[in-house]
Order: structure tokens, then sequence, then C-alpha cells
């Protein structure tokens, strides 16, 4: 009788651990038939309901008999419903990637591309936002044009995705960023793989002024004495005070205007346009068609056209449509890395390069899983 329960007890043990095992990444390690038989071993003797040798053998021949566990539960009394699923079986859940992959050449243009690839759009428009007005998604490849990107969940809204890491070739140029949070920080920035940060927003500021003498909007013109909309910003600076590029772009307008006096109009990406009025002087290498980088020099501060004194008038516009530049103009980017966080963001870093120069180029989307976006310099 005491040999009946131990061995009793030992059956009970056995089924448990058996069905918890089964569900381990070493069950499938393992022969089931051994499994079955040897759990029939120390079950056989004592279970109330005898199975016979060919019912266990029958058993083992089963469809089923690949996920042994699942007999054994059967055998131990868990039902089955008519579709062959457990009635008191705990549904699996296969847990979503925390890292999605793409590697292409560009065709047509890098938002096609994307679109082709099933890039989620909100990863596109981080993308556009981090290199506008530098890049346009929309505007035609050239040869040799690639993108890598890696992308996961964003940890603070788990139905939006964060762009973790991207690198483009388009037009000769390379464009590079990675999102990186800091130890002991909750907000992250954009740096590119260098360790420089990018800028927060995608226009710096044309000059070195001293003052925001009138702001975006309406107001009573100084001269006019009109109440009417103020399509830009004044920057009031002593005549003669440097004004550059406020990014890159190409020359569009060099000259006089009515009211703006001599001004500089620059075209930029995705449909926008600065422009640097009231100048005093312009630099001799503008020509309308030639490039122009980002803190080249286009002018001087004056007081030409409708003005009251020296001072900038800067205007962003975007299709034509006026925007107030102080929304998108940053004095500074990204915070700069410390010696600590720099060390971290190397490691990083390396992770990351190393995950998107093994993306197959041209391969389908690629869903992997990536240990680097789990820690805590993951999207959030």
């Amino acid at each position: 009788m005491i040999r009946l329960r131990y061995l009793r007890c030992v059956s009970s043990c056995a089924t448990s651990i058996f069905i918890k095992f089964g569900h381990s990444a070493h069950w499938r390690f393992m022969s089931p038939i051994c499994v079955a038989l040897l759990f029939g071993m120390v079950t056989m003797p004592v279970t109330p309901n005898w199975i016979a040798e060919s019912e266990l053998v029958r058993r083992i021949n089963e469809p089923g008999a690949a996920q042994p566990y699942l007999a054994l539960a059967a055998a131990n009394g868990t039902s089955k419903t008519s579709d062959g699923q457990l009635s008191n079986a705990a549904p699996l859940v296969m847990s979503e990637p925390s890292s999605d992959s793409y590697a292409g050449r560009i065709e047509g243009t890098l938002r096609d591309t994307m679109a082709r690839a099933s890039v989620p759009v909100e990863i596109q428009e981080q993308i556009a936002h981090i290199f506008a007005p530098r890049l346009d998604l929309a505007a035609p490849a050239h040869n040799g044009d690639t993108v890598h990107v890696l992308y996961g969940r964003d940890d603070t809204n788990a139905q939006r995705k964060r762009l973790t890491a991207v690198e483009l070739r388009s037009g000769g140029e390379v464009y590079q960023a990675v999102w990186f949070v800091a130890p002991g920080h909750t907000g992250g920035d954009y740096y590119s793989f260098d360790g420089r940060e990018l800028a927060a927003k995608p226009f710096s500021m044309p000059l070195n002024y001293v003052r925001l003498s009138s702001p975006f909007g309406y107001r009573t013109h100084p001269v006019k004495g009109k109440h009417q909309m103020h399509t830009g910003v004044d920057f009031a600076a002593p005549k003669g005070t440097p004004v550059v590029a406020a990014a890159s772009g190409t020359v569009r307008f060099v000259g006089f205007k009515p009211g703006y006096g001599n001004i500089v109009v620059l075209s930029h990406p995705r449909g926008f346009t600065t422009h640097y009025a009231h100048l005093s002087a312009f630099s001799r290498e503008l020509r309308v068609g030639k490039p122009v980088t980002e803190g080249q020099a286009l002018g001087a501060v004056g007081s030409t056209g409708t003005a009251t004194g020296a001072h900038l008038h800067f205007e962003v516009r975007e299709y034509d449509q006026p925007i107030d530049p102080l929304t998108l103009t940053g004095r500074t980017g990204a915070s700069p890395l410390t010696t600590t966080e720099r060390l971290a963001f190397d490691s990083m870093t390396g992770a990351l390069r190393e995950q998107l120069v093994a993306l197959p180029v041209d391969a389908p989307a690629n869903r992997m899983a990536s240990n680097v976006a789990g820690k805590s310099n993951s999207p959030a």
C-alpha cells in the first residue's frame, strides 16, 4: 500500500515535469518515443485506467506525437475538443520580434522603395524629419543608392514604431542616424555613427543676432502702419554681420525685390525654400542653380528695401506656404555626449552597425530580433 502511494506520487510528479519540459526549447533534442515509453514505465503500474501496450504504441504513432506532452496530458485526464484542441490548454502566444529591418537598392524613389518593402509609414516620416531638408524621399534615385534601416517598438507607445538606426547612400552623399538613450536618461536623441549630434531642427540659425526684433504672424507694419501678415522673422544685428545658409540647397534667386531689398532665395528638398532679405551685400560665389552647403556665406546684414534699421528678414516656406522659422530652426542640436556616455554609445553603435552591414541588400524585408533594441538604449 505504501509502495502504491509512493508510485502514485511519482506518477503525478512525472506528469507535471514532462508537461512543463515539453514546452522548453530542449524538448526538440529528445526522442518523443523514448520520453513516452519512459513515462509509461513510471505510470503504467499505478494508473487507475490501465493503458495497454498497443494503446501506448497507437498514441506514439498519432500525428500529434510530434508534441508528446499533448498525448501525455490527454492520458492523464485532459479532454480534447472536436477540432483536436485541448480544452484546458492555454493558447501558445508567439512573441513579436523586437526589431525589424530592411536593406536594398533604391529604385525609383526612396519612399517608393521603402513602401514596396513594407517599411511602416511612420518610419519613413521619421527618416524624412531627421534629414530634412537635406534629403528628399521623393527625389529620383541615382545609380548605387542604397538604404539600410533598423526599427523597433517605441517603448513609450506599443502601437508605434521608432527608427533605431539608418544608413542611406543617396546621390553620392551618406546619411547616418542612430537613436541613443544615455544611461540614466529617459529621453534620447539621434546621432551620426561617429557620435556627432544631429540637428534637433531641420534648419540652423543663419546668423549670430542680437535680438528678435519682429516675430512671425500678424503685426502692424513699422513703415506702412498697416495690420498685415509678417511672413518671416526679423533678427536685429549690426550692419555687415555675416549671413549663412540655414541648410544645404540650391540658389534659386539672387537680386533685388521690392520691399525685401537685396535677397537670396535657396531651394531645399521636400518643397522647402529659405529667404534672406535686406542684405547689404552678396557673396561673390552665388549663382542661380549653383549648390550651396549649410553654413556657406550668402551675404551680410543690411537695411535695403523697406526697413527701419539693420536686420535680417528670414523666411522659411514649404511649397510656398510661410512657416514660422523659429519652429524649424535651432541654435544647437542634441546634447554633446560625455566621456561615459560616449563609451556606452560606441558599444551600442558598434553592434547596430554590424547588424546593418549584415543585412543582405535587395532581400525581402527581414524580421529579426535585436538584443540591442531590448536594452536601456532601446527606443524610448
